[in-house]
């Protein structure tokens, strides 16, 4: 089974060195997500700044393990997870990048993206700051999140096709607003030449009546004059 990792960057490095050595703490506050696979993580990874972010916010929670580790807990909500969540940073309070985390899997959208991240530190309670960040027990079983990405990854892509779809019909919208309107006219003319049949059957039928009963006076005043002859 994929396994997730996690590294202090350099700099995350020098501020746990700063802390050991001055007696201060280290206070991770908030969380980057990025859509993007930086590759290999490795120790004292040299970096800055996650890129491709699309979600930021306060880390969720903090659970210690022992003297020498602690989980902290990320949490994006289901409404939030507009794109995969690949790789995770933690911030302290000056912006400083202080860990990257991947998870086993990629985080697929449309699906709440909660993932612990555990750092392991020589007296990690005296050199990290854990005041105002919430205390919470958790438990991730990473064996169903592999079938949830792709359930996730399902439906994104009926979101993609419905969005297509969408996007489609409203191009086509003027074209079926136009046809309408010619359906329609074509409609009226139909009927106006309904009308003018139906007019002109009436009309023949007056003269078929005029005619045949013209015919008929026509036809008494012949048999008048032949009696008469």
């Amino acid at each position: 089974m994929a396994e997730g990792k996690t590294v202090i960057t350099l700099n995350g490095i020098k501020a746990l060195t700063l802390a050991t050595t001055l007696g201060k703490q280290v206070k991770p506050v908030y969380f980057k997500v990025s859509d993007q696979d930086i590759g290999d993580i490795y120790p004292g990874i040299d970096i800055s700044d996650l890129p491709s972010v699309w979600y930021q916010n306060k880390i969720s929670g903090v659970i210690p393990v022992n003297d020498h580790t602690v989980e902290f807990i990320l949490d994006v909500p289901p409404d939030k997870a507009t794109k995969y969540g690949k790789t995770f940073g933690l911030y302290l309070e000056d912006g400083t990048l202080f860990a990257v985390a991947k998870p086993p899997y990629p985080f697929p959208p449309l699906m709440r993206q909660r993932f612990k991240v555990q750092f392991v530190w020589q007296q990690i309670q005296a050199v990290m700051n854990f005041e105002e960040i919430p205390f919470y027990e958790f438990d991730q079983d990473t064996a169903t999140l592999q079938g949830f990405s792709i359930f996730g990854k399902a439906l994104l892509e009926d979101a993609l096709k419905l969005s297509l779809i969408e996007g489609k019909l409203k191009e086509l919208e003027p074209q079926i607003v136009e046809n309408q309107r010619d359906i329609n006219t074509l409609k009226g003319q139909l009927e106006g030449l309904k009308q003018e049949l139906f007019n002109l059957k009436v009309a023949v039928f007056d003269a078929v009546s005029l005619l045949g009963k013209a015919i008929l006076e026509l036809s008494q005043k012949v048999s008048l004059l032949g009696g008469k002859l």
